[in-house]
């Protein structure tokens, strides 16, 4: 590789203050008045709740698998939704609000994988192999360079698109981030303390496959067997890593199939679910899936992954070098499982952005000046356009002109009146006015530091994600959560004679709805035949057809979420005789709630 030499004015750190800031900001944005939004964030909700349920009457046999009360889930491990229930049960006695304590506890876990990969980079880039040689004696300290490529490792994270969201989600993905980061750090200290990284190592792997099945797990674990064997440096401490790890992954994994094996039939069911959900996609060669990894990664780890190639380039007659290497490995099984992996495309690429950033921060140093001034106009232009949009958009819903404008945003939100808070109002115009002094410093100063490429990405991204969240957020919660429905719903069981049994039976109702009318309107849904109450959703062509009548079941509603038009609702009361479609009498007995729901749509 060509030589290249990182002085001290380079090697300058991200004030500390600005990092935390962030990281804080990124983590914590739309942390209060959002709804547990539908999908797998409301789905880990409603399997923390009701894990959460089954600690507080004792219920160890439906503790340990995840589900909800009607359905089992072997796809989700339990691990991630152990904890949350175990720190809900301590804190419910004071009444704090288990979806506010998840978004907490999964906030912490990004902040955790952050802390991480800091940490990790800074090992590994410390390290006297990836020093360049120095005759003039005007390198930077090798601590100081280390803990630099440490903080541009923490901005290409919070830089990256397609973690923005995922990783506010309560699900079992976000989590994975926390393991991968884990290891990583693991692996690089290995090199240093290998009978502690031994032991964690093995932990982690554990827990890979407590969190997201045995395609994660083997990702870790293959990573660190080639690594103990084809590396010379973790070649000297195979022995004393490998017992150790082996041992610490199966010994957990044993406790929690033991057991299960205490409950021979729901815990054999859900194992039974859980192998067959892991093998099916070996055998599933689908051709949607290739073309998702063929396309995703391009923008999912912008503008992390241009970085990590070069710095293989750069370093492609090192890459035996622990920095490289360890990366390179990881990445390189992850991708290599993906297409065997029983997780949608999108949620396998969230672990894989960590070693993808800590290559990119390896190649930060070889960047070359025109690369960076690309990257610099490329975020100024995208995010500045993006927040200006947003700005637009958000005038012209409050103030009614441009009218082309304003009719836009009531389809997009489904609604005509925005949440106009002063308090959020001027706090997304001071983040704005914020960022444009930052652009106009970065610009302005021509700062030699390495980290000049990645912070107008990194603090755009979290711009344009604050903006989206405080402008934007009853609108995001009117489209993406089932609150509004849930009301409708409990209104109309409400007026029923067994307005006191709220026990549903469900037919094709996705696990998000079951989990979001369980938290919202409190519903007991069960696989039981004999609730008084029957759920059924529909979807493509049948939503546009009249509602059938069902035999001994009575139609009471017929609705859907504001502005939904791919799904319908169709609610029964248990009856006696057999009605053929929803009448005048029975509209009226839902107090107008169907006749509402058609007006909406």
């Amino acid at each position: 590789m060509k030589p290249f030499l990182v002085t001290e004015p380079q090697a300058g750190r991200v004030p500390l203050w600005g990092l935390v800031f962030l990281a804080l900001a990124h983590a914590f944005t739309g942390f209060f008045g959002r709804d547990p939004w539908r999908g797998d964030d409301v789905v880990g909700l409603g399997i923390v709740h009701t894990m959460l349920l089954a600690l507080q009457r004792g219920d160890a046999e439906h503790w340990l698998t995840t589900r909800l009360p009607a359905q089992a889930l072997p796809e989700e491990g339990p691990l991630p939704f152990w904890v949350g229930s175990l720190i809900g049960w301590v804190v419910h006695p004071t009444g704090f609000d288990l979806s506010l304590l998840l978004r907490m506890l999964w906030a912490l876990a990004w902040l955790g994988s952050l802390a991480l990969v800091w940490l990790a980079v800074q090992r590994l880039s410390r390290r006297p192999e990836l020093l360049a040689h120095d005759p003039l004696g005007i390198a930077a300290r090798p601590d100081r360079l280390a803990r630099a490529l440490a903080d541009c490792a923490v901005l290409l994270m919070l830089a990256c698109l397609g973690l923005v969201e995922r990783v506010h989600e309560t699900s079992a993905e976000a989590m994975s981030m926390l393991i991968t980061a884990a290891a990583t750090f693991a692996l690089a200290w290995g090199l240093d303390s290998p009978r502690k990284a031994g032991w964690l190592s093995g932990a982690l792997v554990a827990a890979a496959c407590l969190t997201k099945g045995l395609a994660f797990a083997l990702a870790l674990a293959a990573a660190q067997l080639v690594l103990l064997i084809a590396s010379p440096h973790w070649r000297s401490v195979a022995l004393t890593m490998g017992w150790r790890s082996l041992l610490a992954a199966a010994l957990p994994l044993g406790l929690w199939l033991a057991a299960l094996g205490e409950f021979p039939v729901s815990g054999a069911d859900w194992l039974h679910g859980w192998w067959q959900h892991q093998w099916r996609a070996i055998f599933a060669f689908s051709g949607a899936r290739w073309r998702e990894l063929a396309v995703q990664p391009w923008w999912f780890f912008w503008p992390a992954w241009p970085i990590a190639a070069w710095a293989l380039w750069q370093w492609r007659d090192r890459l035996r070098e622990p920095a490289i290497l360890l990366p390179a490995v990881l990445a390189g099984s992850f991708l290599v499982l993906a297409p065997v992996s029983a997780e949608t495309v999108s949620a396998w690429l969230m672990p894989v952005s960590i070693p993808v950033v800590v290559l990119a921060a390896m190649g930060l140093p070889t960047l070359r000046r025109g690369v960076t001034t690309l990257i610099d106009w490329y975020a100024v232009v995208v995010y500045g356009l993006i927040a200006l949009m947003f700005w637009a958009y958000f005038i012209a819903w409050v103030s009614g002109w441009p009218a082309r404008m304003a009719y836009r945003m009531e389809l997009l939100a489904r609604s005509s009146e925005p949440a106009l808070l002063a308090f959020t109002t001027v706090l997304s115009a001071g983040a704005t006015l914020a960022w444009l002094a930052l652009v106009r410093w970065r610009l302005a100063r021509k700062a030699p530091v390495i980290w000049r490429p990645v912070v107008i990405a990194s603090s755009g991204l979290v711009l344009v994600w604050f903006l989206y969240s405080t402008l934007f957020l009853e609108g995001h919660n009117t489209r993406n959560s089932y609150r509004e429905m849930s009301v409708r719903i409990l209104s109309v069981m409400r007026q029923a004679p067994h307005a006191e049994q709220q026990c549903v039976e469900v037919r094709r109702v996705s696990t998000s709805v079951q989990a979001s009318l369980q938290w919202f309107a409190g519903l007991r849904f069960s696989a039981s035949a004999n609730c008084p109450w029957l759920l059924i959703q529909d979807s493509g062509a049948s939503i546009r057809e009249a509602a059938p009548g069902i035999a001994g079941w009575q139609l009471v509603w017929v609705g859907a979420r504001i502005g939904e038009r791919q799904e319908r609702f169709r609610l029964y009361l248990r009856g006696i005789t057999e009605v053929r479609g929803p009448t005048d009498a029975q509209r009226g007995f839902a107090g107008g709630a169907a006749a509402g729901a058609e007006a909406d749509r």
